[in-house]
């Protein structure tokens, strides 16, 4: 009798913006090499409740669409777009110290950093460019094997490119743990040193212990393309300078560009629905109107599916019209 293969896991990987529905299950993925104290842990979960939907927070999950819910998210990643004036005040560029990203938690937690509103991106984006510090990135544990974990870290990399493509980008800083750290370098990433009077943490295991790469666009922009820390600084200003809420609806599109799923994301009818969808098509004619070709003639009522894959198809190649774009 022949003897039936062992039974083996086949991932379906899925890369999406975070939801609120996820944080439970985030929550368990926040590292050890933090070393969050235990009242500012408790407090992250009504922390995220007010975060998750800043534009400020560049945050995205993969999850394996094979698991059952509740075990599907298999890493999430944490960026924070800061403010010029808290790049200075942790000396980000000068003498940074470790656990920058403790530390930007629990000011975020008590007040004294407020996450940039939409405009300020927006203004910083059409400006000087933006700083992002990436707080962390976490991978689930799992039994599946080395093939698994490879998986998971392709998925991870297309999720950076996809939520952190398309900004007009000064540098991005990335704190991690010692033990994730080779990943972090196969993206691309630099490794760069904490201030010479940081306090001494070669004791640490290495799954305790914080390191800090950087990426500056002087320096990604010397390199060919290929890594993902160089694919993110490939940028150019927006054509169609789309508004606050058209960007979101195609952002959230890019995942999942079904009726229900955006209706109940935005919190709209299907009316607004089909006006948002309006307004975007209209502002894409009125800026180029040979965009949508002949599929542009007199909608009959079946041309929008036709050109809303025209439009995703665009803006996924050209991220910067989802970002916030606003001339001083």
């Amino acid at each position: 009798m022949p003897v039936a293969p062992a039974s083996r896991h086949i991932p379906r990987m899925r890369v999406r913006t975070l939801s609120r529905h996820d944080l439970v299950e985030c929550m368990e993925l926040l590292p050890d090499w933090l070393a969050l104290d235990t009242g500012l842990r408790q407090a992250l979960p009504a922390l995220w409740e007010r975060l998750v939907e800043s534009p400020a927070m560049v945050t995205g999950v993969n999850e394996d669409m094979a698991l059952p819910a509740g075990r599907r998210i298999q890493s999430w990643g944490v960026t924070l777009i800061l403010q010029p004036q808290w790049v200075e005040r942790i000396q980000l560029e000068t003498a940074p110290q470790p656990y920058l990203s403790r530390r930007l938690y629990a000011a975020l937690a008590e007040g004294s950093l407020q996450p940039m509103s939409d405009r300020e991106i927006g203004l910083a984006n059409a400006g000087a460019g933006l700083t992002m510090m990436v707080l962390h990135h976490s991978i689930r544990p799992n039994s599946f094997g080395e093939s698994y974990l490879g998986a998971v870290l392709n998925s991870a990399n297309e999720a950076f490119r996809g939520h952190h493509g398309g900004y007009n980008l000064k540098a991005i800083y990335f704190e991690t743990s010692a033990a994730l750290a080779p990943g972090v370098a196969a993206a691309g990433f630099p490794s760069t040193r904490y201030a010479d009077d940081a306090p001494p943490l070669e004791h640490l295991p290495e799954h305790l212990r914080p390191v800090l790469f950087c990426m500056r666009r002087e320096d990604a922009l010397q390199q060919l393309p290929g890594t993902s820390a160089r694919h993110v600084f490939e940028y150019q200003p927006p054509l169609f300078r789309f508004s606050a809420s058209q960007r979101r609806l195609l952002w959230l599109s890019l995942f999942d560009d079904s009726d229900d799923y955006l209706m109940q994301a935005l919190d709209v009818s299907v009316h607004g629905l089909k006006k948002l969808w309006r307004g975007i098509y209209e502002r894409i004619e009125d800026v180029a109107p040979e965009f949508f070709g002949d599929t542009g003639a007199s909608d009959d009522g079946k041309r929008g599916p036709e050109k809303r894959r025209q439009v995703l198809g665009y803006v996924r190649q050209r991220p910067e019209e989802l970002r916030p774009w606003h001339e001083a």
